[in-house]
């Protein structure tokens, strides 16, 4: 990680213009088809909010519905 993780500590204007970017960004982006993939694989998933990749092992329980900086996000009460 680095020092601008998350972009909440930046401010509510920078991490709102980081979400747009990654929704813009994330929406040419094509997941892995996870039932293709061979047995012990990772899984891979969308966020629901900005559609950046989130991956999980193969043998998870519950996985994360919001990426690290959407969930950031929505502590801070500024996920639309």
């Amino acid at each position: 990680m680095n020092d601008l993780y998350p972009m909440t500590r930046h401010g509510k204007a920078v991490a709102l213009e980081a979400l747009r970017t990654r929704r813009e960004h994330y929406a040419k982006v094509t997941l892995a088809d996870n039932a293709s993939l061979p047995a012990g694989s990772p899984m891979y998933f969308a966020c629901i909010a900005c559609g950046m990749t989130i991956v999980v092992g193969e043998g998870y329980i519950s996985k994360p519905s919001l990426c690290p900086e959407c969930e950031a996000l929505r502590e801070c009460g500024w996920l639309e």
